[in-house]
């Protein structure tokens, strides 16, 4: 969905009270008029599943999403007949990829206030994560070392 309306740095959305909720509620409706009515039908509740609340962890057990966590899918049904979703890991990828975006566009010159707010938000509340057996922090920390040469 952010196809249709850009990628906005998660902090920049939430620095106006109600434009995250806005922009989630614009991207909803372009991609049901834009992009789903393109789909051949059968795929349609599989997509669905895929990108609504994206960012949380789940599967399919017996024809049921089943709420989990990324621990509980790598031990437990991490293959295709669960239709695993690891929703952590996704949120997890993307606050690197707008951390990444921001220390990018920060080097290049823009150096908005918000926007560097921003990206020391995104590494204070993310740098420390452990998701699925991954630390971030090493990833966070190298792209910051590079802020730096």
């Amino acid at each position: 969905p952010e196809v249709l309306t850009r990628d906005i740095v998660s902090p920049v959305k939430r620095s106006v009270e109600g434009l995250e909720a806005i922009i989630k509620e614009i991207e909803k409706e372009q991609f049901a008029t834009h992009i789903l009515t393109l789909l051949p039908r059968q795929w349609m509740g599989e997509i669905l599943y895929f990108l609504e609340d994206e960012f949380q962890s789940k599967v399919v057990i017996n024809g049921r999403t089943v709420i989990c966590s990324s621990d509980t899918i790598n031990q437990s049904y991490n293959s295709d007949q669960f239709n695993a979703l690891d929703g952590e890991l996704v949120r997890a990828a993307d606050q690197l990829a707008a951390y990444i975006e921001a220390s990018l566009s920060i080097s290049y010159g823009m150096k908005a206030p918000v926007l560097i707010k921003a990206k020391g938000q995104i590494y204070n509340k993310c740098a420390g994560l452990q998701v699925g057996g991954i630390d971030f922090r090493r990833y966070f920390d190298k792209n910051m070392m590079n802020d730096f040469q």
